[in-house]
């Protein structure tokens, strides 16, 4: 399911309640029962992210123990802004700041990275 502007629209400034992510999906439930989620899929031999706004009861959660990441660092901030494409998606987290989620290929499979994936030193 692709999702909307008006979707991203409702989910700018909502409240980070817990995430997930695993080496091909991120979903990070929202206040207001919503989650974001976000997949990488294969289309044709290119990689592509597919972002979706589903309930809070439906969002996916990775059982997966390689490249477990410790998301809580982004837990209570609020999601300020979101840019949307096919390569990438870059979310805003108030006060955490940027994460950028891309999508490649290995070895036939598409995965996703996030720069950062912890949270970032502070500046003195």
């Amino acid at each position: 399911m692709k999702i909307t502007q008006n979707e991203i629209n409702e989910i700018v400034g909502s409240e980070v309640v817990r995430a997930s992510s695993s080496l091909d999906l991120f979903a990070i439930e929202l206040s207001g029962e919503r989650a974001l989620v976000l997949e990488a899929q294969l289309d044709g031999t290119d990689a592509v992210i597919v972002p979706s706004v589903v309930p809070a009861s439906d969002m996916p959660f990775s059982k997966e123990a390689v490249c477990a990441v410790d998301w809580s660092w982004i837990y209570g901030s609020s999601i300020s802004q979101v840019s949307i494409s096919e390569e990438q998606v870059k979310l805003s987290f108030d006060p955490h700041g940027p994460v950028t989620v891309a999508v490649s290929v290995w070895q036939g499979k598409p995965f996703l990275s996030f720069m950062p994936y912890k949270a970032p030193p502070r500046l003195i």
